[in-house]
């Protein structure tokens, strides 16, 4: 079975993720976040965020081939693919404040994924990022990980 971890669980992370999880029921679907209430939400019947039909899909896969979890690392670690949902607020300072969006949370992400992965990952950028940011993310996972890193990005 495939396995599949998105990290982030808000409004793109986790829609995306039930619809996948509904839509290719042989794939094993994990949301992971840091945040232990919105994990909380994603596992109990008053779900974080509003989509219609979204409750009736989670239902329908919580349980069976969708899941929600804080052990973001294990997850990581385990997945063959690994979606990237994070949040990426405009900077509040520096070059670019007001206007440019901040990657702390992705170049994070993206630093995590390096350090714990034990085998070959695809990794999907899957959030609101200035264009380029492929790029500095490869770069990012290329320095900080233990093997070789293949990407096609054009």
């Amino acid at each position: 079975m495939v396995k599949l971890c998105c990290i982030g669980a808000g409004y793109v992370g986790g829609p995306t993720m039930a619809v996948i999880a509904l839509k290719c029921p042989s794939i094993r679907v994990v949301v992971v976040d840091i945040s232990v209430p919105r994990i909380n939400a994603w596992n109990s019947d008053q779900l974080p965020i509003y989509e219609p039909g979204l409750e009736d899909v989670v239902k329908q896969c919580r349980g069976r081939n969708l899941f929600f979890s804080t052990d973001v690392e294990k997850n990581v670690r385990e997945a063959d693919i690994v979606f990237v949902s994070v949040n990426t607020p405009t900077k509040t300072q520096g070059l670019g404040a007001g206007k440019a969006a901040d990657l702390t949370y992705w170049e994070s992400a993206a630093r995590m994924i390096a350090d714990v992965s034990e085998s070959d990952k695809i990794v999907v950028e899957k959030s609101t990022v200035p264009v380029k940011t492929a790029e500095a993310i490869e770069k990012i996972l290329t320095h900080n990980s233990k093997g070789a890193i293949y990407s096609d990005i054009d």
